[in-house]
């Protein structure tokens, strides 16, 4: 946003100390600027960064004002396919990859869900996208940020973090550390039975190395529907996406957790 402020200078006022004045005056009142990429530990028992649990309009941590967050990058692939629970298509998802123009190494991966209200059960109830995880080099670092993406979604990202446990499927507030995988909490549904519905998720982003490229790979995403009174009714499903490659047991998926 743009602020436009005319003042009339007094004759005893020095030209240059009134406009360092101004400036500084714009630069406090100005609004917060998005704090973009943030990075996820690979160790330790905090394992969730905490970006915008409450969606909040004013909370910065974690956004980006554009796509995909940073200057410097190309894109390099798109696609989308359907979501299909119980042969019932619930969805779409949606992809896009940049690659930076200079550190050919250096990828952006980002992928947002859009879900319709068809009943996929015997519920009658929409599918719900609780987190979105999608796998990553356990030898590279990672960084997570989100956009609302347009259409904007109402719902953004809650949480990020280095584990495979989504909604739910842990107890206390930090879950088990797996590295080979990133998890984004968000609350995509388009008709929620309690509350404001999101059909949209935000764009989800994940910075990571790359230095052997990356390909489209079978279970590379997991959408986990959790939001449930009885824990042991969750669903979650895999879907292809684009992924880092990986070829030898440093990169591999952890086996088990890392505390």
């Amino acid at each position: 946003m743009t602020r436009e402020r005319t003042r009339r200078l007094a004759p005893a006022v020095r030209p240059l100390a009134a406009l360092a004045a101004v400036g500084l005056a714009l630069v406090y009142a100005a609004p917060a600027a998005a704090t973009g990429f943030e990075a996820l530990s690979s160790h330790g028992g905090t394992v969730l960064k905490v970006c915008n649990p409450t969606n909040s309009g004013s909370s910065t941590t974690c956004r980006v004002a554009t796509l995909p967050g940073e200057p410097g990058y190309n894109q390099v692939a798109t696609r989308n396919e359907p979501i299909i629970v119980n042969g019932v298509t619930v969805g779409t998802q949606y992809e896009t990859v940049w690659r930076h123009c200079t550190d050919l190494s250096l990828y952006i991966f980002g992928l947002r869900v859009q879900m319709n209200a068809t009943a996929w059960d015997g519920t009658g109830l929409a599918f719900n996208v609780n987190d979105i995880q999608r796998q990553v080099r356990t030898d590279q670092s990672v960084s997570v940020a989100y956009h609302a993406g347009s259409p904007a979604a109402t719902k953004l990202l809650q949480n990020a973090g280095r584990t495979f446990d989504g909604l739910n499927e842990y107890t206390g507030s930090q879950p088990a550390r797996n590295n080979g995988w990133v998890d984004f909490r968000v609350d995509a549904n388009a008709h929620e039975q309690a509350g404001t519905s999101s059909a949209w998720s935000p764009w989800v982003l994940a910075k990571v190395r790359a230095p052997e490229g990356y390909a489209l790979q079978s279970f590379a995403v997991r959408l986990l529907n959790s939001d449930l009174a009885d824990p042991t009714d969750e669903t979650s499903i895999y879907t292809s996406a684009y992924q880092p490659i990986c070829t030898s047991d440093d990169c591999a998926p952890d086996t088990g957790d890392d505390d």
